[in-house]
């Protein structure tokens, strides 16, 4: 069974506990925030007794949490990288481009950006703190509130569609 497989398994098992469940969803939303590349929802669709608004939570609490961490990395990060980026011609120019989109963008782009259904939370979230001109273009406080709304919006579109095309939770 592959990784994801094992998740679905995994969150089905404790989905009927609202705690357990709301401890796992919560971690899941880190962790797919920090090192997962994989999307957020698929956490939505169990435990159909816990409100879609209490799960939106826990994900946009779980999303910034982890944006927390990455903003952090991401500042002691930013050096090495960029030095090691200077070697390499279109590295740099892909870089220089980056840090113009977040510097013209900011915690809108981010916000956009980590709102789309399906989105991995794992590369923007990074592009944006490496990209964020040693702590000055962005703060942690904001970068990590970002994440918090974007998660919140990004469940609620989630679930909007789902209304909409009057597809049901499980």
């Amino acid at each position: 069974m592959d990784i994801i497989g094992q998740l679905i398994a995994f969150l089905e098992s404790v989905s009927h506990d609202p705690v357990a469940y709301s401890v796992i969803f919560y971690i899941y939303s880190v962790l797919a925030a920090v090192i997962l590349p994989l999307p957020i929802e698929i956490g939505l669709f169990f435990n159909p007794e816990m409100s879609i608004f209490i799960k939106a939570l826990i994900l946009g609490l779980g999303k910034a949490t982890g944006a927390f961490l990455i903003f952090h990395l991401g500042l002691k990060i930013e050096g090495p990288i960029m030095r090691w980026a200077s070697k390499y011609k279109w590295v740099k120019s892909f870089m220089d481009l980056m840090e113009r989109f977040v510097r013209k963008t900011r915690y809108v782009g981010l916000y956009i950006l980590l709102s789309i259904p399906l989105m991995l939370d794992t590369v923007p979230n990074y592009l944006f703190s490496i990209c964020n001109k040693e702590g000055k273009t962005l703060d942690a406080k904001r970068f990590t509130v970002t994440n918090l709304l974007a998660g919140i919006t990004r469940a609620l579109v989630v679930y909007g569609i789902f209304l909409l095309f009057d597809i049901k939770f499980f």
